[in-house]
């Protein structure tokens, strides 16, 4: 078997908790039980309280654009070990107020202590990703 597909084949296992589809933050505000079907079939929900607190962080025009739950890439191959890369000018814009860094665009590399961070007030609505750089 191809080294490729080997390595494709596991990084899908290690992917299986990522949301099929990722829902915007209005349409979840509207939800009564928040919630995003994973690529196993099972189902992840979000917190209300959590939700709330990022539409006061954000801008009501990027409510329609930030996709939850947020993705944060890893790959050490990529970024270096204990680095993560964050995509979306919505997305962003939210981690940037979370870390308190100002960053402007569509991508923010965020590192170890800054992922404690992160993930302490964001756990239902952040994800981590696997990617390889090959």
């Amino acid at each position: 078997m191809d080294i490729n597909k080997i390595l494709t084949k596991h990084l899908r296992s290690l992917n299986l908790h990522v949301a099929s589809e990722r829902k915007n933050l209005a349409q979840l505000l509207l939800e009564d039980k928040p919630r995003v079907k994973l690529l196993d079939g099972s189902f992840h929900y979000f917190k209300k309280v959590e939700l709330k607190k990022i539409a006061e962080i954000l801008p009501q025009e990027m409510q329609n654009r930030l996709r939850l739950p947020v993705y944060i890439e890893l790959s050490s191959e990529k970024y270096g070990k204990g680095t993560a890369r964050i995509v979306g000018k919505a997305e962003v814009f939210l981690i940037s107020k979370i870390i308190g860094r100002e960053v402007k665009g569509e991508e923010l590399f965020v590192y170890k202590p800054e992922l404690r961070i992160i993930r302490k007030e964001l756990p239902t609505t952040t994800q981590y990703i696997f990617t390889l750089g090959l």
